[in-house]
């Protein structure tokens, strides 16, 4: 016994049925790599981001704090002009001299605190009285003078309170030369304070710097803000109003106004850019013995718990995490999209190699079924005709006989190409011709004349109800339809060849239909061919098994006709007790 081998196209749709979970496993696997390393990326460029910002922040605050100090030569010597030159300096190569709202030096003369003020017009520092910001420090600057003048180092801790805009350094005495010898210059009392204008810091120094490393950086968006080192909640600056930054879960985040330019700053990656502030470890001050007001630590060059405000980054979508995961399922949908489209595509492809395989069968069972019908008429035609033209037939009954012979085998001949040809006429579109209002009985009258005058000896049973209304379309289209019902009842019926046709009104109110029936007391058709009897080319197992003449066109030319005039064709079988196929078709409007 041979076994059949499964064709190409079978073992193609198989082998890529077999490969779509496996791509589609790998897909998976290969977004998640592709998800990590981008949040790797991510993360590394924010944490790069905000180190830079906060090394342009503190480079700044740095540049400030040591281009304005005063020395003590300076102050010893009232060189103003000298001091002028380094405020000009410092002036010209900042990028943004705006955070500086004053420079004040705190000194004494003879044994008493003195207050002066930086004049930038007058180049000098003139004697100034105390504001209201540097009020609450005197105390402690006068504890500061009373351990100076007994030879105490000054710098102690200054309780400033934090919201003091305020960086105080003292001035620098320098120190003995080894092996100096004679009388050393006593030094000199005194501070430096600079004031911060937080109002330009927040406004425009703040959002230059998130301009120039936040803003489209690698196409991400984030928020940004500045808040209180100590309490969070206390917002001194954010990017976006509206949209506020979880500080409790930063994506990144940095300590400002932790600088030391004497010592390493650590860099990005150093440690976790998203600890929580009670975790941050921030180098000291600006310089050794410099206070910065709020820390109450003395500058000593080592670390401090905390920082006075500190910078922290959120991805606009709530979190690096949050976007990453977006991005990932969105990624997934879309590959499992194309996944799920390459497999309806194999599906389709499959259906339509299986429907074209079928198509081509049924064609070279057309071709066969036609050439056979085709053969029997052209046969009786030459055999008839060729004893007619020999003289083998004589008398005149006998030449009659051929004629009518003739004339049958070709009326034949010529319905079935007809039928042929307006199958193919009526499937690209130009079968029909015309349409115009028609009568039921005037359409079943012409096909019951057509059909007897081809089949003859058959009982056609008709009834029409009255007053029917007229239907729109093609008369000699609709004509055919019902005259191919009668064919196939009278072909098909069974030995009393009976055939009824009825016509009645059916529908519904604002559809109404005319019905037209043609049944007959035949064997009936097999459920299991129900679905496929108005398929071109197809012929039942009844018409194959009986040798009943067709081409398996007549159902299918059927359909097509009743369906271009807006209508419908419905079969009601019983077996062993013949069929019913109704034609609906809408009513004139």
């Amino acid at each position: 016994m041979k076994i059949a081998r499964p064709s190409a196209l079978t073992v193609l749709t198989i082998a890529l049925l077999i490969l779509l979970p496996a791509l589609a496993v790998l897909q998976y696997r290969w977004v998640g790599q592709v998800s990590e390393a981008e949040r790797d990326r991510m993360e590394r460029n924010l944490r790069t981001a905000a180190f830079q910002f906060r090394g342009a922040f503190d480079g700044e605050i740095i540049r400030a704090v040591n281009g304005l100090r005063v020395d003590a030569t300076t102050v010893q010597e009232g060189a103003w002009d000298r001091y002028a030159d380094r405020y000009t300096s410092w002036f010209d190569a900042a990028e943004h001299p705006g955070i500086v709202a004053g420079i004040f030096l705190v000194d004494e003369r003879q044994g008493a605190l003195r207050l002066r003020g930086w004049n930038a017009t007058s180049h000098e520092f003139e004697e100034i009285g105390w504001p209201a910001e540097l009020a609450n420090w005197r105390p402690r600057f006068e504890q500061e003078l009373a351990g100076f003048g007994t030879r105490q180092q000054p710098g102690g801790r200054l309780p400033f309170p934090e919201d003091d805009a305020l960086v105080a350094t003292p001035l620098v005495n320098a120190p003995p030369r080894p092996g100096e010898r004679g009388e050393r210059t006593p030094p000199v009392f005194g501070f430096t304070v600079v004031q911060w204008d937080m109002g330009y810091i927040r406004n425009q120094f703040l959002p230059a710097l998130n301009e120039s490393h936040f803003t489209n950086s690698d196409g991400d968006r984030y928020r940004v803000a500045v808040v209180d080192g100590q309490d969070p909640s206390r917002v001194i600056y954010q990017s976006d109003p509206s949209a506020p930054v979880d500080a409790a879960r930063p994506d990144a985040s940095e300590a400002l106004f932790g600088f030391n330019p004497f010592g390493n700053r650590g860099g990005p990656g150093r440690g976790d850019g998203r600890r929580n502030f009670a975790g941050f470890r921030v180098p000291g001050s600006a310089v050794p013995g410099s206070t910065v007001p709020g820390s109450g630590v003395p500058g000593s060059g080592r670390g401090r718990d905390f920082a006075r405000s500190a910078l922290v980054v959120q991805h606009d979508g709530g979190s690096v995490d949050a976007a990453v995961a977006r991005v990932r399922r969105r990624n997934l949908a879309i590959g499992f999209g194309v996944l799920m489209l390459l497999t309806v595509s194999v599906g389709l492809l499959t259906v339509s190699s299986r429907r074209a395989q079928r198509l081509a069968r049924q064609q070279l069972e057309f071709v066969a079924g036609v050439s056979h019908e085709l053969r029997t008429p052209v046969a009786v035609i030459r055999s008839a005709a060729e004893n007619l033209a020999q003289g083998v037939v004589g008398s005149g009954d006998r030449v009659k006989q051929y004629g009518q012979a003739i004339e049958t085998e070709a009326r034949r001949l010529g319905d079935m190409v007809e039928r042929v040809l307006q199958y193919a006429g009526i499937a690209s579109g130009v079968g029909l011709t015309s349409r115009m209002p028609l009568a039921p009985a005037d359409i079943i009258d012409r096909a019951i004349d057509a059909a007897m005058h081809a089949t003859g000896g058959a009982q056609v049973e008709r009834t029409i109800a009255a007053d029917l209304p007229h239907v729109v379309g093609d008369q000699a289209a609709l004509r055919s339809a019902v005259e191919n019902l009668i064919s196939n009842a009278v072909k098909y019926g069974g030995p009393d060849r009976w055939v009824g046709v009825r016509a009645e009104r059916g529908g519904t109110r604002r559809q109404p239909e005319v019905l037209i029936t043609v049944e007959d007391h035949g064997p009936g058709i097999p459920g299991e061919e129900l679905p496929q009897i108005f398929g071109a080319f197809y012929r039942g197992q009844n018409a194959v098994g009986g040798q009943i003449q067709g081409n398996g066109l007549g159902l299918a030319l059927v359909q097509q006709i009743v369906s271009a005039h807006g209508g419908r064709v419905t079969v009601v079988t019983r077996p062993g007790a013949g069929s019913a196929f109704t034609i609906h078709l809408p009513v004139q409007s």
